[in-house]
């Protein structure tokens, strides 16, 4: 008999050594009928490359389950028996299927995703669940679209990420040693078996997809090796506390997941500006994926390969300090996911961030989507004021959820007709937001307050014997959905302050010219916003360092997002401490301050320019 340690290692051979001589059989047939890919903008290989290695992969890795399931041992502890994989090899027979038409033929991406969908639907059949939110059993529907939904984002996380030789396979095992840790820690040594297989298949397939790769996991591969991670990974998350479950695996198979909701975010925001319609536009594949970036800023197949293992090994020690730190100190998953997120978002996502704001800019500007931006902000408004009412009574009041929803009914043209009433009566509707005043910005809060005092009158003439209740309600109504309807106003201005801030900063780093503007009053404003619209389209090959001007009380304040860094004075030694290469007027000068600088710029060899928005008489011909 074997030892409870020795059966692991039986399985993890099983699956190395079966994928490792399977793999050159399947990389001969697939050059033998054709099944290769070829170089070309999107792919980095510089030859004809096999693909469909997947299969090799999936054999390996039910050959290490059957040699699991079907060996004389005691029984394992979790849900792996014999029947779980009879269920789980029909499912990853509906993906072979998928992905080897997919890599023999091509595929439409709606076809596609039924056929992920069936498996995750036989994997839920066969009694993987999500389980618990908050405590509470899911009903049954909405537990199946929580498990479809899980499995198909992880498949497509993996087949997104498969583009460099050996990402995949090497992320997947990363992730899977990950997983076992967790299982580990939970004492299920079941589905540990199952992943002892897969990181062995893994591992003999990368043998041949290093760089320079012979063979591709392609589609079949790629797809496998997600939805195998995702089904494991439902294991752990009836385990633990709600927020825990969700945590670890998405930290554990954070790199693929990460891009992914980057593809997503990239690909709707740009379909959305150019009007192509979100679905194809999210299917469409693109070259800026994290390893395309990487690649592209100059690092070798094999450092960008490397730098996403380490990166995905941080995730899942991470994953890892939740689980073992959790009974010690409630709140290190927080700590930990936020350090996560902010390394993520730091490194690799201000790029992404970059772009797509500034096509979302480029969008904005243009009148495209009429009538989806009419019917926007009125559904918007409605919906948070009436959602407020019902959080406010279900979860504040007392007795709330008694009749909730005929009360809620009854109370809803008390509490949000008036408000939304005098939205629509005034011009708030018809006002283009990303070219609005303080003043329209104002009116609006206007509106809003006359619209809950109205609220509050109907409702003390209604029914006065509860006057504080009521009052009660105004203020947390007027708390909780006024600044979400203020704030949806703003949103395009928080975007161009975000993109133009990232612009600062990618510009800091060029070599760019470096610019002083000096004047830092109205006139300064309109330039600024000139040139936000102008490098939202092409940038303009300028850094600005900050203002000068000649009143004194502005030094070393903070005006329209840069620094009032002195006057004529502070000029010289500016000049020739922050290396600058221009100086542009924005300002009316008096005729000594200009001398002035005229006098500088010429001295130190600094170009001088300026700028206003001056009216011209145009001449008419004459009949």
């Amino acid at each position: 008999m074997f030892g409870e340690f020795d059966k692991y290692i039986l399985v993890f051979l099983t699956g190395l050594l079966v994928t490792y001589l399977l793999t050159p059989v399947v990389r001969n047939f697939a050059h033998k009928y054709g099944v290769v890919d070829k170089p070309d903008e999107r792919r980095p290989h510089k030859r004809i490359t096999a693909r469909g290695g997947g299969v090799a992969v999936v054999i390996g890795v039910h050959a290490a389950c059957l040699m699991a399931v079907l060996f004389p041992w005691a029984q394992s502890g979790g849900a792996l028996d014999f029947g779980w994989w009879q269920k789980y090899a029909l499912a990853s027979l509906v993906l072979l299927v998928v992905g080897v038409v997919d890599d023999v033929r091509g595929m439409r991406p709606t076809v596609k995703l039924s056929g992920q969908i069936a498996a995750a639907l036989v994997m839920w059949f066969s009694g993987t669940h999500f389980g618990q939110f908050l405590g509470h059993d899911l009903p049954a529907p909405v537990d199946c679209a929580l498990v479809v939904i899980w499995l198909v984002a992880i498949i497509n996380a993996f087949n997104l990420i498969d583009g460099l030789d050996g990402l995949a396979a090497g992320l997947a095992s990363i992730s899977a040693v990950g997983l076992t840790g967790i299982l580990l820690m939970q004492n299920v040594s079941g589905e540990v078996l199952l992943l002892a297989g897969f990181v062995g298949a893994c591992l003999g397939f990368l043998r041949y997809n290093f760089h320079p790769a012979s063979i591709f996991l392609g589609d079949t591969g790629s797809m496998f090796l997600g939805f195998t991670l995702g089904v494991v990974s439902l294991q752990t998350f009836t385990k633990n506390t709600f927020l825990i479950s969700m945590t670890i695996p998405i930290m554990v198979l954070g790199v693929p997941i990460y891009d992914a909701l980057l593809a997503i975010w990239r690909r709707s925001v740009r379909s959305w500006v150019n009007g192509t319609g979100g679905k194809r536009g999210i299917m469409q594949p693109d070259v800026e994926h994290l390893h395309h970036r990487l690649a592209k800023s100059g690092l070798s197949t094999q450092r960008v390969a490397t730098f996403l293992y380490i990166l995905n090994g941080g995730l899942v020690t991470v994953g890892l300090s939740i689980m073992f730190f959790q009974s010690h100190a409630a709140g290190i998953f927080l700590i930990a996911l936020l350090a996560g997120v902010y390394v993520l978002m730091r490194q690799l996502a201000v790029i992404e961030l970059r772009e797509t704001g500034r096509a979302l800019l480029m969008g904005l500007h243009r009148p495209t989507h009429t009538t989806f931006k009419a019917l926007a902000y009125p559904v918007w408004d409605m919906v948070c004021l009436s959602g407020s009412l019902a959080a406010i009574m279900w979860f504040i009041e007392e007795g709330g959820r008694v009749d909730f929803w005929h009360t809620w009914f009854v109370d809803l043209p008390v509490w949000a007709t008036p408000t939304f009433s005098l939205l629509a009566l005034s011009r708030t509707y018809i006002t283009q937001w990303q070219r609005a005043r303080l003043r329209d910005v104002l009116m609006v809060l206007c509106w809003l307050q006359a619209g809950i005092l109205l609220s509050l009158g109907l409702a003390l003439v209604i029914d006065p014997a509860n006057g504080s209740k009521w009052i009660v309600r105004a203020v947390l109504v007027a708390g909780t959905s006024h600044p979400v309807i203020i704030a949806s106003r703003l949103v395009y201005r928080c975007i161009e302050e975000a993109v133009l801030w990232l612009r600062r900063q990618d510009e800091a780093s060029g070599q760019l010219e470096r610019v002083l503007l000096y004047g830092a009053g109205t006139r300064a404003q309109l330039f600024l916003k000139d040139r936000a619209l102008k490098i939202s389209r092409k940038p303009d090959g300028r850094h600005l360092l900050g203002f000068i001007d000649d009143e004194k009380s502005l030094y070393f304040q903070w005006v329209y997002g840069f620094l009032v860094l002195g006057g004529l004075k502070e000029l010289p030694q500016l000049i020739e401490r922050r290396h600058v290469n221009r100086v542009i007027i924005v300002s009316e000068l008096l005729p000594e301050s200009r001398a002035a600088i005229q006098e500088i710029t010429t001295r130190f060899g600094v170009k001088l320019s300026e700028w206003e928005p001056a009216e011209h008489e145009i001449k008419l011909p004459v009949n």
